[in-house]
């Protein structure tokens, strides 16, 4: 047959099995989305999967799907990685960050814990099998590199099936040694995370971060010009080229905003390729972090200052500027997330603050945003897709904040596949 007629027959066979709604046609399509990978057609999964179809049962089927350790492994693995770097790239190395991600999964957690829980996940040794070798040396393998993380992703592992709930955040006290982390707050105190965003920079990175992977949001997506001027650092020029017009139409958007809730991060860097907290002085990361008014440096740095009579950081108290116009029907202020650990009544530091976004309304949307971007691949018209999101943020708010059923909602929505 002439080359062209093949490829035209491919295009062909290929367009009626992507049009296929039979069952086993709706099963397939269903499990590769769900799993990330090709199914066989003669997989007997789908054929189980059909047979729930056809008894008008679409989450069942798709809670077989979910039951494929792909699913954990390269849809959730993908959907935790993109969060997890600056670059914000499915390719990220497995880290703390993701490895959680997918515990939390995996677990059906309460996945508002992700932003303030006391735990991070990591191979159970119990769980990898003789012969093959996962470094996990607490503070040289997790705590001062990704080597723990590393290995386990090039171990060929099922890796969803070997990730162990570790309670309780260290941080590294010396090049052998580590302390309880004073102020854990799930994946945003991860190592992953404060390495991306706290390294150099002023902190600032850690905010806007939070709002763009666990709200949706870019900063300009929140500025308001409105909004209080009275944290906004030293470092920020209030007559950039001589022009207090240009600090007040332009500047003080963005820098309001982040700058009210920059004192979560107050007392957290990246250093000596660790994550580290200044509390009370205390040597973290095998240095004593330079330290400027009681939190680090950088946040007051004198070299800085553009304007002397700006807020000079002190302690890692936080407020939060975005309660005003649109902020407060776009974020859904709400209670903080429900905790009872000895930590729930703090008001400072990144647990209180990772409680405050957990809690709200627009969590839980941006979640099921992100999930229709991992199974879906499609985007329909912008009031559709927001109503899409309030209603799957509302189911997955339902089920107890449950990622898995978050997934496997979205898989059977009427408009995932189109």
């Amino acid at each position: 047959m002439p080359k062209m007629l093949v490829l035209i027959s491919i295009l062909i066979s290929g367009l009626a099995h992507a049009q296929d709604r039979s069952p086993i046609g709706d099963a397939k399509w269903m499990a590769e989305r769900l799993s990330g990978v090709k199914i066989s057609a003669d997989n007997p999964l789908l054929t189980q999967m059909a047979a729930r179809i056809s008894a008008n049962d679409r989450a069942g089927a798709a809670a077989l799907a979910t039951a494929l350790p792909q699913f954990l492994n390269v849809t959730v693995k993908q959907f935790g990685a993109q969060m997890s770097s600056r670059e914000e790239t499915i390719r990220e190395p497995l880290n703390d960050f993701t490895a959680t991600i997918m515990g939390v999964t995996r677990d059906g957690t309460d996945a508002r814990q992700l932003l303030y829980g006391d735990f991070l996940y990591a191979a159970d040794p119990a769980r990898i099998p003789a012969g093959i070798t996962i470094p996990s040396v607490l503070v040289t393998d997790r705590l001062r590199s990704n080597a723990h993380y590393a290995a386990l992703e090039r171990a060929n592992l099922d890796v969803g099936a070997t990730l162990l709930r570790v309670d309780g955040q260290q941080i590294a006290n010396s090049d052998t040694t580590s302390i309880p982390n004073p102020d854990p707050a799930g994946i945003l105190t991860s190592r992953a995370f404060i390495a991306a965003h706290a390294i150099a920079g002023t902190n600032r990175r850690l905010v806007e971060y939070t709002f763009r992977e666990f709200m949706c949001l870019p900063i300009e997506g929140w500025a308001d010009t409105l909004g209080s001027d009275f944290r906004i650092g030293r470092d920020v020029d209030r007559f950039p080229g001589g022009d207090n017009n240009k600090f007040l139409t332009t500047c003080k958007g963005c820098h309001s905003m982040q700058d009210g809730f920059r004192g979560a991060f107050a007392k957290w860097d990246f250093a000596d390729n660790s994550a580290v907290h200044v509390d009370n002085g205390v040597t973290t990361g095998g240095l004593q972090p330079r330290l400027d008014n009681g939190v680090i440096y950088k946040l007051n740095r004198p070299d800085f200052v553009q304007y002397a009579g700006g807020y000079r950081t002190s302690d890692d108290s936080f407020v939060n500027n975005a309660t005003r116009g649109a902020n407060a029907y776009t974020l859904g202020w709400r209670e903080p997330a429900p905790d009872t650990s000895a930590l729930s009544g703090r008001t400072n530091g990144v647990h209180a603050f990772g409680r405050l976004i957990a809690g709200s309304k627009r969590f839980p949307q941006c979640m099921a945003k992100r999930v229709w971007a991992s199974v879906c691949h499609n985007e329909l018209s912008s009031a559709e897709m927001e109503s899409i999101y309030v209603s799957m943020g509302l189911n997955f708010e339902n089920n107890g904040y449950n990622l898995k059923k978050l997934f496997e909602a979205v898989a059977i929505h009427p408009k995932c596949r189109l």
